[in-house]
This record gives structure tokens, C-alpha cells and sequence, in this order.
């Protein structure tokens, strides 16, 4: 993510193992879980979708001072590098243009993948903890709480007037008792970055089935949210219309990158 400008999130792997306390099996339940996101890692960049996006900056007294509602042809790329690999997002907008806002508005990448924290590669940077199931429509959501442990790399960076600074994640995955599919995921700042006035910095994103001929769990709605002293911005991604990625939609794609 970034104040202005470009982005991108890049993701590091790092192998190693899980660890896991409290909970029924947790070491097999966390196995199924890591299974389904090595799926989703596979799957989700065979997939396009629609994206709406919607940014508000607000001021003083919490009143909008700037707000941007987009819409776009949405892709994740992926490229493996040895023991790393980048995951990028591609965007062809749909959306008329629309005059710059009069303040800049934050643009935020990469939170729609933030599940691969239970990717086998991240595992050795993250703690586990299972906590409190939570019931939600009938079903006993098993929660894990997680945080990246201190001094090991950081596999998202945000960056601000072109300079990158490693993120630290926590948070808490809601994932399905069987299946161990994340339904759901909120992360925040381990700590805050003063360095550059950061003082929280928060995701949730929801996920859930793309179709029936698309078994994969993929995202629906990701709200990122940042905080200064004095500024507040709030970014609302929403993901609909999956289908498999086509060769209309490769030269699609084509035109986007050039």
C-alpha cells in the first residue's frame, strides 16, 4: 500500500514450521488450513473479477474532505522466484476518469491475498494461538490468532514517497471447522511507525465461494483503514463476477502491462 503513487505488495517466503497452542488437533487442523491456502495461492490467479473501490480521506471532525469511487477488470499475478515469489495486482479500470480528489487519497494493494499468512512458506514467522470459537450462521468458526514474530522478515512493505518500510503483522483468521478455509481475516500493526506518523494501520477481508464451478475460496470485500495524528483513510475493496481467466482476458491483460 501507499500514500500516493503506485504500489505493491510484495510477498517473501520463508520456510519452517508452524507452531500452534491450545485447541482440539490443532496441528492437524492448521495443516488443512496451510492445504487450502497453498490452494488459493494456485487458483486465485486463474481467476478475473470485477472490482469496485471506493477511497474516502476524511478531516476534521471526521467529514469526508476527499472521496473516489472506481471500477475495474482485477487480476492477481504471481511470480515465483526460487525460494520467493511477488504477488502483484493488475487493474484495467472501467470507471469514467474522474478529476485528481482534492486531497491525496491512499491507495492500498495485496490485503485481498492476506490469507497466505497460513501459506507453509510463512509459517516460521508467524506465532499461532486458537482461541474462542465464535458461531456465525450455524457453523462453530474456528479462530486462530497470529502475530509475525520479532526479527524475522516482513513479507508485505508499505511505501510512502517512493521509500518501502517492512510491515508487521497480528491479527485473527476465522477459518471453517472442517475444511480450514479462512472466511474471514483482520490484521492490524504490531506496533505502530513513527518514523513516519503511522499510528494504526487495519484490514478486514471476507471471503466465501466464487461458484459452483469455482471451488476455491476467494475474497468479497477487504476495508483497509489508516491512521495519523491528524488524518484518517478509509479504502473499500469489493470483488464480484469471478470467472476464469480467458484469452480475451490475457489480451486484456496485455494492454494493461505494457
Amino acid at each position: 500500500m501507499t500514500m500516493n503513487g503506485h504500489s505493491m505488495i510484495a510477498w517473501v517466503l520463508v520456510s519452517g514450521s508452524l507452531s500452534l497452542v491450545h485447541g482440539q488437533n490443532p496441528a492437524a487442523f492448521l495443516e488443512k488450513a496451510a492445504v487450502r491456502a497453498e490452494e488459493f495461492a494456485a487458483q486465485f490467479p486463474a481467476l478475473v473479477c470485477s472490482e469496485k473501490l471506493i477511497q474516502v480521506k476524511y478531516g476534521q471532525a471526521e467529514k469526508i474532505a476527499s472521496r473516489r469511487e472506481s471500477t475495474f477488470d482485477y487480476l492477481i499475478l504471481m511470480e515465483a522466484l526460487g525460494d520467493e515469489f511477488t504477488v502483484e495486482e493488475s487493474r484495467l479500470e472501467k470507471s469514467r476518469p474522474q478529476k485528481e480528489p482534492p486531497q491525496a487519497l491512499l491507495a492500498t494493494t495485496g490485503f485481498a491475498v492476506m490469507q497466505v499468512v497460513f501459506h507453509p512458506h510463512f509459517q516460521s514467522s508467524y506465532k499461532f494461538d486458537e482461541v474462542e470459537s465464535e458461531v456465525l450462521a450455524g457453523i462453530a468458526w474456528r479462530r486462530i490468532r497470529f502475530e509475525q514474530l520479532a526479527g524475522h522478515s516482513s513479507p508485505t512493505v508499505l511505501e510512502v514517497k517512493g521509500r518501502q518500510y517492512p510491515i508487521a503483522w497480528r491479527g485473527i483468521a476465522w477459518l471453517h471447522p472442517e475444511t480450514g478455509a479462512v472466511k474471514r481475516i483482520q490484521t492490524e500493526l504490531r506496533e505502530p511507525l513513527p518514523d513516519i506518523g503511522l499510528l494504526a494501520l487495519t484490514s478486514v477481508v471476507d471471503y466465501g465461494a466464487a461458484s459452483p464451478a469455482i471451488p476455491v475460496w476467494v475474497p468479497s470485500i477487504a476495508v483497509v483503514e489508516a491512521r495519523t495524528a491528524h488524518q484518517h483513510w478509509r479504502n473499500q475493496h469489493t470483488f464480484s463476477d469471478y470467472r476464469k481467466f480467458d484469452v480475451s482476458s490475457e489480451q486484456t491483460l496485455q494492454e494493461v502491462i505494457k
